[in-house]
C-alpha cells in the first residue's frame, strides 16, 4: 500500500541559519512519500534563492512581500493542494524533527482516522522539557499551551485535542478543503502572525473534526525568533488576535464572557496576589498597555472586513454555538494557575 503524500510546508523571513537546520533534519526522515515546500516572505540578502540552491529537493515560493504566518501558509496550503496532497504539514523554520516524527505522525492519524495531529514538540536546547502537546481556549479567546515546560510524562497514546499547536501540525487535504473560509484562505489572513491556530481550532470544533496529539511525533522548537518576544509587535498581535477570536468565533451570547473573564482574572491577580506569571498561556508579555489604542484602530479601520469575515464563517457553517465545550472556564485550574496534567 503506497503511503499517503505529505507537503511539508516550512515559512523562512529572515531565519537562514534557523531554516538550514530544519531542513538539514528533515533530509534525516525516515517517511519516503513527502516533499517539502518552502515559502520565503521577502526575507533580506536573498535568502530565500540561497536557500533552495542549498537544497535543491525543495520547491521554493519566493513571495514579494511579508505575507506573515497566516499568509505565507496559505500559499503553501494551496501550491499543495493543486498537486493532490493527503496531508498538509505546517512545520516553523526553528524546529528541528526526529527521523521518525512523520512517519509516526501519519500513522497515529491514519489508525486513528483524525482530521488532524499535533506533533510533541519540545524546547530546544532543554529537549527535556515540553514546549507543546496542543493548544487549549481561555473564555477571553486566548489560547494557551498544553503542559509547556513540563517533563514528558512517557505516555505514547494518541489524546484528543482542541486545536495543533502551529509550530507544528497536520491537516487532511479533506479536513483543510471543509474549514476554509474561501478558497484560499485556511488559515485567516486577518491575523497575520498568532493565535492563528487557536481560531482555526473553532472551526475545525464547528465541523466536528476530530484532532489528537501524538506523542511520539517529536519536533524540537527553539521559539519565538521571527519575533521579539514581548515587544510591541508582538504585544499588538496578540490582543488584536485575541479580541478576533472572539469576534469571528464566539457566538453572540458568549461575547461579553470575555471582557467578564479578563476583569475576573486581573481582581485574581490582583487581591489575592497570584503574582506569578502564566506559566502555560501563550506566549507571555501582555503586561503592558502600549499596545492597546493601536489594537483599537486597528479594530476600527478593519471593522468591515471583520463583520464581512464573520458573515462568510457564518454562511459556512465555520461559528459553533457549542464552542463553550472547548474552553477552560474554572479560573482555580486554569492554566493560568496550574501546570496542565499530562494524560
Amino acid at each position: 500500500m503506497q503511503e499517503p503524500f505529505v507537503v511539508i510546508i516550512i515559512l523562512n523571513w529572515n531565519g537562514f541559519s534557523d531554516t538550514v537546520a530544519c531542513l538539514e533534519s528533515l533530509r534525516r526522515l525516515t517517511y519516503g512519500n513527502h516533499k517539502t515546500v518552502l515559502v520565503d516572505n521577502n526575507s533580506d540578502n536573498n535568502e530565500g534563492q540561497r536557500l533552495a540552491q542549498r537544497f535543491p529537493e525543495v520547491h521554493l515560493i519566493a513571495n514579494t512581500k511579508n505575507r506573515g504566518f497566516a499568509g505565507g501558509n496559505n500559499d503553501g496550503i494551496q501550491w499543495a493542494l493543486d498537486r493532490g496532497s493527503d496531508f498538509i504539514i505546517n512545520l516553523n523554520n526553528d524546529c528541528m524533527v526526529e527521523p521518525d516524527w512523520l512517519k509516526n505522525l501519519v500513522r497515529a492519524v491514519v489508525e486513528t482516522d483524525a482530521d488532524f495531529a499535533s506533533s510533541r514538540v519540545m524546547c530546544y536546547p532543554q529537549t527535556e522539557l515540553i514546549c507543546s502537546d496542543a493548544d487549549g481556549l481561555l473564555p477571553d479567546g486566548s489560547g494557551f499551551v498544553l503542559r509547556s515546560m513540563l517533563p514528558w510524562s512517557g505516555n505514547k497514546k494518541p489524546f484528543k485535542i482542541f486545536s495543533a499547536c502551529g509550530a507544528a501540525s497536520m491537516y487532511s487535504t479533506a479536513c483543510v478543503r471543509k474549514v476554509s473560509i474561501t478558497q484560499g484562505q485556511f488559515f485567516d489572513e486577518l491575523y497575520f502572525a498568532y493565535f492563528e491556530d487557536v481560531d482555526l481550532g473553532f472551526r475545525l470544533h464547528a465541523k466536528n473534526c476530530q484532532g489528537i496529539s501524538v506523542p511520539d511525533a517529536v519536533v524540537y522548537h527553539k521559539g519565538q525568533q521571527s519575533s521579539v518576544s514581548n515587544s510591541f509587535f508582538h504585544r499588538f498581535q496578540l490582543e488584536k488576535n485575541r479580541q478576533l477570536n472572539v469576534l469571528l468565533n464566539f457566538p453572540l451570547w458568549m461575547q461579553p464572557i470575555s471582557p467578564l473573564y479578563r476583569i475576573a482574572k486581573d481582581i485574581y491577580h490582583r487581591i489575592l496576589g497570584a503574582n506569578k506569571k502564566p506559566v502555560s498561556t501563550r506566549p507571555a508579555g501582555t503586561e503592558t498597555s502600549d499596545h492597546k489604542p493601536a489594537v483599537k484602530k486597528w479594530m476600527k479601520e478593519n471593522a468591515s472586513a471583520i463583520k464581512n469575515d464573520r458573515k462568510q464563517r457564518k454562511a459556512a457553517g465555520l461559528i459553533c454555538n457549542q464552542a463553550y465545550q472547548a474552553i477552560s472556564w474554572n479560573p482555580l485550574t486554569s492554566p493560568l494557575n496550574k501546570k496542565t496534567k499530562q494524560p
